[in-house]
Formats: structure tokens, sequence, C-alpha cells
């Protein structure tokens, strides 16, 4: 729901509200006009009575007023929590946006529940209060009509002067939760280092920029909400004034004075409430704009159609990627090609920053290559539903992520149904299952947060397990062994060799020779450009001298290995 558009059950009974809170004015009016001149304590009995069933129905509808602002809220957050999470985790959000986008959410959902939304829907009701102060006195209505000018005139002056403090304030506000949410999670690294001075250093800084521009925005908003608050009590206080001169005259009634007193204030009342609710006003519909921008992507996104299971025939065609800079665009990939079949290993190698991981990342679909595709059977990445890729691709990345959780719930992909079974299966062919169930309750054990911690080695294990979960036809491993032991890249091994069998496409990228003994062909990425290896089986050639002392490189294989066919492994 746009904040721009009108929720008709609100409004329904914003209209029964601001009719029954006239019970008051006209119970005063009856009161002083026609009561006490009278002396019919009948009468009086009576118009309380009828005065005091309107307010109770008053005081029904407000709270059901609150009751549907709670249910919008509510209505919000479940319309669009999954595209917005979807959204954030796909690739639509940065990274470095993700917290100031959840916060604008926050903000939206705050507001869509608040006071302040309802007493929007009182604002269109002053005319109408006006219209009746008109009826009951044409000098008294004028006198409000000012009055609600002025303060028209001052909520136009709190937005166009406090719009840029109030996005100063916001902004520098993100910027610090951002900075310590992005440190807190390498609080071992800081400490480890010693950096926690400079980082609470840099982080008051920002901090204190954050609480001088909150301080500045505040400055302006309450001068305004006193300013508003201040005139309308003037203007309350002229009007019962000139009531009494009017009275003294001849031209009202005293019921009238009293009368016409409380529906100024509720012709006024409205507009200094806006006035006072204006920053989260202006916060809400700034933070609506930013998450527009998400979810409008999202909701729109066009569903894709579900591919036949594929068999593993992995085609890279002339993927590069492109980093446009500020005085040149720097060439990460250009025009990489290969073929993987299914049973085959392909072994990436190259020096570091050459562009292996990155490579790693657009096959999985982590990553968008600039031009190129990336096909499964035939099929186009993006023309996979994300879900069906996920499940035939199996990813582990250089930096393992494990989520807050069981083991178990890691290894099935936090699936809500997840099948004890295929979550045994795959950890045995992961070569963990040995692993985890040596932790203190197995696989129930809790990692993440207050949960056991891991090794490197132990969570690429679990890893992997989890990129097998769903019997994937295609396998992508960014360095699987950096972590481990002689023992884990032996299991390693043997759970390759059980992968190849089996039929799956399998790509590694690597650093260390032992691996290769298992690998089909390898490929050589230097400076983001594949490098031919050997003509005959695209491995590296053996040099016949090498300095002592120095590691050989890849080009300086001890043997080498020939091709060997998937049939053949």
């Amino acid at each position: 729901m746009a904040l721009s558009q009108v929720c008709r059950p609100l409004l329904v009974f914003s209209i029964f509200s601001n009719l029954l809170m006239l019970a008051a004015p006209l119970h005063m009016l009856q009161i002083y006009d026609r009561v006490l001149s009278s002396g019919s304590a009948e009468t009086l009995i009576y118009i309380s009575l009828i005065a005091a069933v309107a307010l109770t129905l008053f005081g029904i509808c407000e709270m059901i007023r609150a009751r549907i602002a709670q249910r919008l809220s509510t209505q919000f957050t479940v319309k669009h929590a999954d595209a917005l999470f979807a959204g954030m985790t796909g690739g639509a959000v940065p990274v470095e946006k993700s917290n100031e986008i959840m916060r604008s959410f926050n903000t939206v959902r705050t507001f869509l529940a608040s006071r302040s939304l309802i007493s929007l829907y009182d604002v269109p009701f002053s005319p109408f209060f006006l219209l009746l102060l008109y009826l009951l006195n044409f000098q008294v209505g004028l006198l409000t009509t000012i009055g609600a000018g002025v303060l028209i005139a001052v909520a136009w002056l709190n937005k166009k002067l406090t719009k840029d403090s109030q996005k100063k304030a916001s902004q520098t506000g993100t910027e610090a939760i951002a900075f310590a949410s992005a440190i807190a999670s390498r609080s071992e690294d800081i400490r480890a280092m010693g950096l926690l001075p400079a980082l609470v250093d840099r982080w008051g800084n920002m901090m204190g920029a954050a609480i001088n521009a909150e301080d500045a925005s505040v400055k302006q908003s309450s001068f305004f909400m006193a300013l508003s608050k201040s005139t309308r009590q003037i203007l309350q206080i002229t009007i019962m004034a000139w009531g009494a001169w009017l009275v003294l005259n001849g031209d009202m009634s005293g019921g009238m004075i009293f009368a016409a007193s409380m529906i100024s204030g509720k012709v006024l009342q409205p507009i200094e409430q806006m006035i006072g609710s204006w920053d989260g006003i202006n916060r809400a519909q700034s933070a609506y704009t930013d998450l527009e921008k998400v979810l409008y992507g999202q909701e729109n996104k066009i569903e894709k159609i579900t591919q036949p299971d594929p068999s593993g025939h992995l085609t890279i065609s002339n993927v590069s990627l492109t980093l446009d800079g500020q005085d040149k665009s720097l060439d990460i990939l250009k025009d990489i090609n290969f073929k993987v079949s299914p049973g085959e290993l392909l072994a990436i190698i190259g020096p570091s920053g050459s562009g292996k991981s990155t490579l790693a990342r657009i096959i999985a679909g982590a990553a968008s290559p600039s031009t190129g595709e990336v096909m499964l059977d035939g099929c186009v990445q993006k023309n996979w539903p994300t879900e069906q890729w996920g499940r035939w691709v199996g990813y582990v990345g250089q930096e393992i992520l494990l989520f807050p959780g069981t083991v178990a719930e890691n290894i099935s992909r936090m699936s809500s149904d997840e099948n004890e079974a295929q979550i045994i299966k795959a950890a045995q062919l992961a070569g963990a299952h040995n692993l985890i169930n040596s932790f203190p309750d197995g696989y129930m054990t809790k990692i993440g947060g207050d949960g056991v911690r891991l090794s490197g080695g132990q969570k690429q294990r679990i890893a992997l397990a989890r990129a097998l979960y769903s019997s994937p036809k295609l396998l992508i491993l960014d360095e699987p062994n950096a972590h481990l032991d002689q023992e884990g890249e032996n299991i390693l091994m043997k759970s390759l060799n059980r992968l190849k069998k089996s039929g799956v496409a399998i790509i590694i990228v690597t650093q260390r020779r032992s691996i290769l003994k298992t690998a089909n062909r390898i490929m050589m990425i230097k400076e983001g450009r594949q490098v031919p290896l050997n003509a005959n089986s695209e491995r590296p050639k053996p040099k016949t001298t090498a300095n002592a002392g120095e590691p050989a490189p890849y080009s300086s294989i001890a043997r080498p290995y020939p091709y060997r066919s998937p049939k053949s492994a």
C-alpha cells in the first residue's frame, strides 16, 4: 500500500469520529442556551445522556481507527517483506545499502501504525468544521480561517526549511549504523590487530556528526512545533474574546461562544498535529520512496518457466566482466570460453587476482557477467528460475558463510521441510558425517551466535554437504581444500571421485597441485584471460630448471598428468 493511497475503512471511521466529536460543543450550546434559560432538569438529563452515548461511540471509533492503522502496518509487512528480502539477497540492493533499506522499511511500518497517520485523516474535516463556524457566526468563521492560514504557512515553512537538515540527519545516522554493523562482525580480527581504539575513534566521529545533524534537525522542527502550539492557543483566546464581544453587542448567544471555541479547536487541531508530526511524515514518505524502487522491481519481476531437469552440460560462451571506473574501465574477465560435460572435472588455476573466483561466482549465479552467456544444458542462466538453478547447481565459495542455526538446518539450506535422510546422505558424500557426529549434539549442534565455533576446515566440509544436499548436476568449488588438513583433503578427493562417477560436472578453482590429480582438464586464467597450457592436453608444461628453494609454479607440474575422459576416470 502506497502512502498516498486512501484506506477506505479508516476514512469511514474518521468520518464517524469527527461527526461524533460535535457532541461536546452541541451539548455545551444546549446547556447555556436551553437548559439554563428554561431551568428544565429533564432536558439536562436527556441531552447529557445523548452526549454520553455519542462520546462513547466516539471512543469506540477511535479504538477501531487505531486497530485499522495497526492492520495497515501488518498488511504492508506481509505484502512486501518477502519481496524486500528477496531484493536484498538477490542483488537488487547493494550490500552497503541493506541496513538503510531495512531501516526505511521499519520507518514505514512504524508510521502506518502511528497516530500521525490517523491525524492525517482528520485534516480533510477542518473545512467542514470551518463551515459550521460560518453558520454560527461569519466573523468567528473568518477569524478562524485567518488562524488556519497562519498555521498552514507555519507548516509550509516547516517543510521547506527542515527538509535538508532532516535528510542530513537520516544520512549520517544510517552511515554510523552501517559502519558499526560492518565492524561488529569482525570483532575477533579487530582485537587481534589492536584496531579497537582507532575504530572507536572513527565511529565516535561518525556518531558525533549524526548527533549534531539530528540536533540541528530537531532544533528547527521543535521551533515550528512550538510556534504552531502557541499560535493555536492565541487564536483560541482571540476567538473566545471576540465571541464575548459579539455577545455583549447582542450578535451571539452565550452558548455559541463556547460552541464556537470548541469547534474552532477542531479546525486548528489537525493542522497543529500535522506540524508536530511533520518530521515523522517526511521521514516515512522519504523511506517509502527508497523502498519503492526495490519493491517495484521485485513485484514486477517476470516469473520464469520451469526447465526440464538438466544432465549437467555446462557451456561458457564469451563471458566478460568489466568494471567502469572514473578514469577508465577495468577488464576483470575477457572472452572466457569452455565446456564441461557430466562426470568431468575441470580445474581452474592461475595467479592470485587473475579472476578465477570471479569466474566461479559468475558460473554459480552469484554475479552477472557484462557480456557472454552461462548455459546449463543449452538454457541460458538468466532463463532458469532461481530456485531451480540453486537446486541443480551446488556452490562452495572462497568465503564460507554458515547461517545461525543447527548443522542440519545449514546442510538443508534452511529448508522448513528438511529431509533427514537427504541431509545424512549429503554429509556422507562430503565426508562430513563422522565429523558432525563428533559435535556435542551431532546434527542438531547449533552454530553461529552462542553456538559452537567451527574451524575453517569444518566449515568447508559442512558447506560442501550443503552444496550436495539437492543432488546437483553441476558443482562449483572455490579453493575447497584451502583449510583442510591431509586427512580432510584425502576425504575431499574420494568425494570428488564419487561425484564424477555419479555424473556430476565439477569445476574447481584451486591453488594446490594435489587436487589436479583427479582433474580431467586444467584451464589457466591469467589477468582475466584464458592462457593455453598445452596444445594437446591443456596441461602445464614442466620446466627443466627451477630456482632452488622456490616452489614450482603451475607451469611446472612434476607429472604432466595425461587427459582422462570422464569414463576412464
